[in-house]
């Protein structure tokens, strides 16, 4: 699925402008503030349709005379702001797709309840999410999560016991909620949710992407993840999983540009050679 960006603060200065696929996978790298939690934020905002979560954005970032465009397909979602400080927002009118974005801060959301401030819709959404992977409670699972209707909490099953998930680590909470997640039609959209995972984990998951339904659109700054989700497929063989043949596509977001990126990246590759140059 083809996609074209254009975000400009103000009408001289360009944040981000350049288009790409969206594949089954797509992973995208870059600086802080290139745009890509924008980019997330307005991508889950044109497959919902959420006014909401677009004017907001919008009128935090945008200046007088600027815009924010996203084009997915034939869907276009397009912001901007006038000289009399009004913003408006228009999203071409289509079937909404499923999807969910897991945001700066979603962990709380998992573990304590405490919803995103940004939008209804992705309270809304989240609050949706945990309710269908409720129904997931017996599997192949690397963490055993079990809703409890009674109470309506999710909690980690070990030797007999429940833990509440306010208890459990946070790898037992992104994980047992993304490997349910990844059975979903949906669109799944992670700005940063892998980053602070052990490397094991993130492996793990890559392999199960591989066979997902969901599509997965995933924000990182971290390299390994770039590479364990571009090499799904062996990933989820040498760990006996099935395994796919999904589209990977992996972006970097630099210079005000979208580029297309395989296994290397000239940003990181800088950043790194840095510290082989001061650390002996």
């Amino acid at each position: 699925m083809e996609f074209e960006v254009s975000i400009r603060p103000n009408a001289e200065k360009p944040l981000l402008e350049g288009s790409g696929t969206l594949g089954d996978i797509t992973v995208i790298m870059g600086r802080p503030r290139t745009g890509k939690s924008l980019f997330l934020r307005y991508l889950f905002a044109l497959f919902s349709e959420d006014y909401e979560l677009a004017m907001r954005t919008s009128e935090q970032i945008l200046d007088n005379g600027g815009w924010a465009k996203l084009r997915v397909g034939n869907i276009l979602l397009s912001c901007s702001k006038s000289d009399g400080d009004e913003v408006g927002c228009d999203i071409t009118p289509h079937p909404r797709e499923e999807a969910y974005l897991f945001y700066e801060g979603v962990l709380f959301t998992l573990k304590y309840r405490l919803m995103s401030p940004e939008s209804a819709e992705v309270t809304n959404a989240m609050a949706r999410l945990l309710e269908r992977i409720a129904r997931y409670r017996e599997g192949r699972w690397r963490y055993d999560v079990a809703y409890s209707y009674g109470d309506k909490k999710f909690y980690e099953r070990v030797d007999g016991r429940q833990i509440d998930l306010a208890f459990a680590s946070a790898a037992v909470v992104t994980v047992g909620v993304l490997e349910r997640a990844f059975l979903l039609d949906a669109w799944l959209l992670l700005d940063g949710t892998l980053d602070e995972l052990f490397p094991e984990e993130v492996f793990y998951l890559a392999g199960r992407a591989s066979s997902a339904r969901a599509r997965l659109v995933v924000a990182t700054h971290s390299p390994w993840v770039r590479r364990v989700f571009r090499c799904h497929r062996s990933v989820a063989e040498a760990q006996g999983m099935p395994a796919a043949d999904k589209s990977a596509m992996a972006y970097e977001f630099v210079d005000g540009t979208v580029r297309e990126i395989d296994l290397a990246s000239e940003t990181y590759g800088k950043a790194f050679g840095r510290l082989y140059e001061v650390c002996e």
